[in-house]
């Protein structure tokens, strides 16, 4: 299932139970869309989709903080500390917008 509300340009979410993995593009985005409850399946599922789409996949760790780039349908582009890539937008993900605070 996919989240009813998609991430707003330009604000901060979180994902405080997955490492996400960061795609290059949509398509790969669209081809992989995985994420992991633990580091090692990160890193695992990073290696394999980056040989079988020959393509850089990184990963980003558990609260890491995403900031939206941009949003394409159900992905969105987000920056997670020195890394840029892209995530498919699912409601078990449980993104949580960061409040800006005033």
């Amino acid at each position: 299932m996919l989240t009813t509300t998609p991430p707003v340009v330009g604000k901060l979410y979180v994902c405080e139970e997955y490492f996400l993995l960061l795609y290059p593009d949509v398509s790969s985005a669209a081809e992989g869309s995985a994420a992991s409850t633990i580091s090692s399946g990160a890193a695992n599922n990073s290696a394999y989709w980056t040989k079988q789409l020959g393509k850089p996949v990184s990963y980003c760790e558990k609260s890491d903080v995403l900031l939206i780039l941009s949003v394409d349908g159900i992905y969105a582009e987000v920056l997670a500390g020195d890394k840029i890539g892209w995530i498919i937008v699912k409601d078990w993900l449980y993104l949580k917008e960061l409040n800006s605070g005033a």
